[in-house]
């Protein structure tokens, strides 16, 4: 894995993390209202929860995983 690839995942990654609760809530207006779809309103709801502690870590270890499998350092 490449570092511009860490990268586009990183953001891909958070991104998803902080759009989904506005997707999922813009798509189902009755989440905010109290109404539970379960799987989908777990997952928003992990997502609001912990995405600022989650965000640092998904960066380390994709960068750390880039860091140990890129291929401009090892010889041939």
């Amino acid at each position: 894995m490449r570092y511009r690839t860490a990268a586009i995942l990183a953001a891909v990654l958070i991104g998803g993390m902080f759009c989904l609760p506005h997707v999922a809530f813009a798509v189902f207006p009755t989440l905010r209202g109290g109404a539970r779809i379960p799987v989908l309103f777990d997952i928003v709801l992990f997502c609001i929860t912990f995405r600022w502690f989650l965000a640092l870590p998904i960066i380390t270890v994709l960068f750390t995983l880039a860091a140990f499998t890129s291929n401009w350092r090892r010889a041939v």
